[in-house]
């Protein structure tokens, strides 16, 4: 970690939220049970870091609870969100299974909760048992096609089609259906998701009130949609 925080061992509930990992998707009970065993548990204030863009790692992160952004930022400019990571998220998890310098800023927007695996006892337990060597190489190369995924959503779209790619992913990601009617919770704050999204939150306020005349209702941060399937081929979803 690299802002003070407080460590503690995780509790019964962290063990079974840690367990329904991916990490562990083909993991052996026994490798699961030791890793599970002592990994210790940070409390995250807000606007804290979990990892500095440039720091090379010596765990990995998984979030239990509260939300980060992946950020990034040039000299002279503001901060710019490239990804989020919540609730169930490894944060930069190619980087730090590789042991290689983190290539964004972790920074918490809210309290979050964050256990770290110890990269030597990760290693160690992947040369024991093959099926969770092979899931640290899933997830290393599945976070970076996500990422180029959410790059090309966020970003080489214009800034209606951002906004209907976001809304398509947050209703894929709560199992709503893929046509008819969805309804979803912006899970981050105005200022927070325009910088996700490339915009202004000027902007992104006017895309918002645009989106009305295409049957999107947004009240606070619940979001009604009428046809989620036309959204998302307004999108290029």
């Amino acid at each position: 970690m690299t802002e003070p925080t407080l460590e503690q061992a995780p509790s019964a509930e962290d063990r079974r939220r840690l367990r329904r990992l991916p990490l562990f998707a083909n993991a052996s009970d026994a490798t699961i049970h030791d890793l599970l065993a002592f990994v210790p548990v940070a409390t995250i204030g807000r606007n804290q870091f979990a990892a500095r863009e440039g720091t090379t790692p010596n765990s990995l992160l998984a979030v239990i609870g509260g939300r980060f952004a992946l950020m990034t930022q040039a000299a002279g400019d503001q901060p710019r969100v490239i990804a989020m990571a919540g609730h169930g998220d490894l944060i930069m998890a190619a980087a730090a299974i590789a042991a290689m310098p983190y290539p964004l800023t972790a920074r918490a927007i809210e309290e979050g909760r964050v256990a770290s695996f110890p990269l030597a006892t990760l290693w160690s337990a992947a040369d024991r048992d093959s099926g969770f060597a092979v899931d640290l190489a899933r997830i290393a190369c599945g976070e970076w096609r996500s990422m180029v995924g959410q790059l090309k959503d966020y970003r080489l779209r214009s800034a209606p089609q951002r906004f209907a790619a976001y809304l398509v992913r947050l209703a894929a990601a709560a199992g709503q259906p893929h046509t008819g009617i969805a309804e979803v919770e912006l899970v981050d704050d105005r200022k927070t998701l325009a910088s996700l999204l490339g915009m202004t939150p000027e902007n992104l306020s006017r895309t918002i009130a645009q989106f009305r005349e295409r049957g999107v209702v947004v009240s606070g941060r619940s979001v009604t949609i009428a046809n989620i399937g036309s959204l998302a081929d307004f999108a290029g979803a």
